[in-house]
């Protein structure tokens, strides 16, 4: 009696209330990504080995990469094939949030970079894990005429993590800025599950013929798990994504050693590059949130999706120009104000954009999974390409040239994407 009054219940969940516990969700997770990436990390590679600072950085993110390219995909995958009274995406949110909770705990505690490389290797692995689930919820439970909404809540859940979370780690010790961070995730995750319950998937999910329970892994289920790339929009969404976040990474990983090795820590206002780094950071997020709030309802009501997105990879391209003619702290100011505009414009739209050119409906977390890649792998490949052409060049303008390179192409992409307008 006691399951057949909780359903209705959990079924009857608003759309507000969704998006609004979604909200915290969103800035926890890429709390723990920028503020580890942009100033946890960064000073903790210095203290063990300032020498090989940059090597050590490049090394690490593809680690880190790597390990979230491959659990974003089957871990989303995993949970849209789950059965449980709480729902597909319930228990995964909870065990992958506990995860990256413990994780960062861990990671604080390093003193080499063995140990480092393991740690953060197990923050990606839990943090992207959670991703990719708590994506998946936008097509499980927001409908198509909330999706663009939703993308804005989403998007602007990205700015405001990294304001929050950078900051905050500027301002405390290792030990705290770890713990926080992923503490702060962790909550997040739980109120969302209390307060905003799925139905239960014990129903919901077909229900396999017993003949067909017992199967062999082969290789044509590796290709009927990346089948959405047979679908032309869903490939050039990948592929947009792919160059757009090639132009996002080209500095964020290397800011900490752009100031303190191209800008100059004597040129850096208090001569301090961890505070600098929370000053740009600061910058490029309130750019970020106006530009989400314009756009994404701009956006929604023109209907204009692909354009937004494609405008935004020009004014990207204008940003990576800046510091090339002005190796300044003030040509760095500029640059975070037109940088994090261009990024707010396209979060504005990207996760609308991502939802409408998903082939399958039942494969909708796993399809997520695979366009989210499309992030986790620009975040491997950049260090390393940012590292050969800062080791082949003697100069960081070269990932500025990259940048300008990859962003450029994010919009070509973009505009090849038939289904969205």
């Amino acid at each position: 009696m006691n399951e057949t009054t909780q359903k209705p219940a959990r079924d009857k969940v608003s759309v507000n209330r969704i998006l609004i516990l979604l909200f915290p969700t969103i800035i926890g997770v890429y709390g723990v990504y920028q503020a580890i990436g942009q100033v946890l990390l960064p000073a903790q590679i210095v203290s063990i080995d300032p020498t090989n600072k940059v090597h050590d950085t490049a090394m690490i993110s593809f680690v880190n990469s790597l390990v979230g390219t491959i659990i974003l995909p089957v871990g989303a995958a995993i949970s849209d094939r789950t059965r449980s009274r709480f729902g597909r995406r319930t228990p995964w949110l909870i065990i992958s949030a506990l995860g990256t909770a413990l994780a960062c705990i861990g990671m604080g505690f390093m003193t080499g970079i063995a140990g480092l490389v393991v740690m953060a290797g197990l923050v990606w692995l839990f943090a992207n894990w959670f991703q990719g689930v708590i994506y998946a919820v936008i097509p499980d439970r927001i409908p198509e005429d909330k999706r663009g909404v939703a993308s804005s809540v989403t998007g602007l859940g990205v700015p405001v993590g990294i304001l929050v979370f950078v900051n905050l780690a500027s301002r405390t010790g290792q030990h705290w800025g770890y713990l926080l961070v992923g503490l702060f995730l962790l909550v997040a995750a739980v109120v969302f599950c209390i307060f905003a319950p799925e139905p239960s998937s014990l129903e919901n999910l077909p229900q396999e013929p017993k003949e067909k329970k017992r199967k062999t892994f082969n290789f044509k289920e590796i290709g009927h798990f990346f089948s959405a790339f047979l679908h032309w929009d869903f490939s050039m969404a990948f592929i947009s994504r792919f160059t757009f976040y090639f132009a996002a990474f080209a500095i964020s990983s290397f800011t900490f050693y752009v100031l303190t090795d191209y800008i100059g820590t004597k040129n850096i206002p208090g001569q301090n590059p961890t505070t600098a780094v929370a000053t740009i950071s600061s910058i490029q997020t309130v750019a970020q949130i106006i530009a989400i709030i314009i756009f994404g309802k701009l956006a929604d009501m023109l209907d204009r999706r692909k354009l937004v997105v494609a405008m935004s990879s020009i004014v990207y391209m204008v940003s990576f120009i800046v510091p090339l003619v002005m190796p300044n702290w003030i040509g760095m100011v500029i640059y975070a104000i037109i940088n994090g505009a261009a990024g707010g414009v396209f979060f504005s739209v990207d996760i609308a954009v991502m939802s409408l050119v998903l082939p399958s409906k039942a494969d909708e977390g796993r399809d997520l999974g695979i366009l989210a890649v499309a992030t986790s792998v620009p975040a491997a490949l950049s260090p390393l390409v940012g590292s050969m052409l800062i080791s082949a060049t003697g100069t960081y303008a070269a990932v500025f040239v990259f940048g300008i390179l990859t962003s450029f192409l994010g919009g070509v992409f973009t505009m090849l994407i038939r289904s969205v307008r």
